[in-house]
């Protein structure tokens, strides 16, 4: 034992001396309540709820211009293993190494996740409890005034000696590659994100399908007072080969009144079909491809793909109060007008393009540096008929879903 206790303290000593080594991990268990949660519940629904949890163990570690990390993931609906088998669940999360080649240059490669922008686009999902992560390479130049990102993705499902047939994983990108462009200018920052995915076409083994999606993204920060405009158009072709020709657009306004309170506002724009249109053959719904869904549209997530619209788009303007410095609270009050963006058609008649509105309750307590508490609450009200066509459903009652999740960090080792 003895012998032991010495290696480990010359261990640790050398990695003290020639190394930042940090070991911590992740708990998030999160309760949830649904009552007409992502679809509009019926007179003889009757509610869900459950527990799932999410479990992280990462390894960071950065030494002579090279940091790598290694994350561990459990997954688990609570009650969903059987007693006494033993199923597996646990999977890589991320494995990457980044190499600073200069003091702004960097490469980093393995699976790795991030988020752009506002995450709108692409992100890691965090509500999501396995979330979002890439296997590529990506490059980063980052100076004060001017950011640089590209992210290059190439997939296969298995090792082959011919070809690169995907069909195995045929409803994965086969081609991803992500270009971030930020430039600020005093108060003013412009920037350009473009992303290129390629699908392979079902039920081939060589044919490609292509999507673009580029944009401009303008802000606007001085004082209390943010402002933020966003435009993108996406062309291509779509997974099944459909030609492409769809647009996204948003405007955000925020001004904070006090060191404690912050409004906003704005709308986003998601371009649709027009089912009055009889000719047209193209794919006119926007596709938020690999950005975060609950973060925007409300957290009941009607509306997070175009099919959840019957690809006719989707208009939502918003308001929202956030309030914090009330101890450890963060308070935010969000309201939602949620309407198609174009015209739908059922029946054979013409709907009214009104969905309904959202409101929603989230409150975050720090309980100190490694715990968190979060809850929500959200009620969908005047649901549309149009809406009930979209969903399939006759409604009846309140639309309502209630979560509350807690968050534990801590650091079991760091130099």
């Amino acid at each position: 034992m003895k012998r032991i206790a010495l290696v480990l303290l010359l261990l640790t000593v050398f990695v003290s001396a020639q190394a930042q080594f940090k070991i911590d991990a992740e708990y998030r268990p999160r309760f949830e309540f649904r009552d007409g949660y992502s679809t509009l519940k019926t007179e003889n629904s009757d509610p869900a709820y459950f527990i799932t949890q999410r479990t992280r163990l990462n390894f960071n570690h950065t030494h002579n211009k090279l940091t790598t990390r290694i994350s561990i993931q459990d997954y688990r609906v609570w009650g969903d293993q059987k007693f006494k088998l033993d199923d597996p669940s646990m999977n890589l999360y991320e494995a990457w190494f980044k190499l600073q080649l200069t003091d702004y240059l960097s490469i980093t490669s393995g699976r790795q996740s991030f988020n752009i922008d506002n995450k709108r686009l692409f992100s890691s999902a965090n509500w999501n409890q396995v979330s979002f992560s890439h296997d590529g390479v990506s490059l980063d130049y980052n100076k004060k005034t001017f950011n640089f990102k590209m992210l290059t993705a190439f997939n296969q499902a298995n090792v082959s000696n011919f070809g690169t047939d995907y069909s195995a994983q045929i409803n994965n990108y086969k081609f991803l590659n992500v270009i971030w462009l930020e430039k600020k200018i005093k108060d003013f920052t412009l920037a350009n994100l473009t992303i290129t995915d390629g699908y392979q076409k079902e039920g081939t083994t060589s044919t490609d399908y292509y999507r673009l999606t580029s944009g401009l993204v303008f802000k606007f920060n001085k004082d209390a007072s943010n402002f933020q405009f966003r435009g993108f158009y996406q062309t291509g072709k779509n997974k099944t080969g459909q030609e492409i020709s769809a647009y996204y657009t948003s405007i955000s306004y925020a001004n904070k009144l006090s060191s404690s309170l912050t409004l906003s506002g704005g709308f986003e724009l998601l371009s649709g079909t027009d089912y009055t249109d009889s000719e047209n053959q193209k794919d006119n719904a926007f596709d938020i491809l690999y950005g975060t869904r609950h973060a925007y549209n409300g957290i009941l997530d009607y509306f997070s793909i175009p099919s959840t619209t019957k690809n006719a788009g989707l208009f939502d303007g918003y308001l929202k109060a956030d309030i914090s410095k009330i101890r450890n609270w963060k308070l935010a009050v969000q309201y939602h007008y949620f309407a198609l963006a174009n015209n739908y058609v059922f029946n054979e008649e013409l709907q009214d393009k009104f969905l309904g509105h959202e409101i929603d309750l989230i409150a975050n307590y720090k309980i100190n540096d490694d715990v968190a508490l979060q809850m929500g609450y959200a009620l969908f009200l005047g649901a549309s008929t149009t809406l009930e066509h979209l969903k399939g459903v006759e409604s009846d009652g309140i639309q309502q879903f209630f979560y509350t999740m807690i968050t534990v960090k801590p650091t079991f080792f760091k130099n």
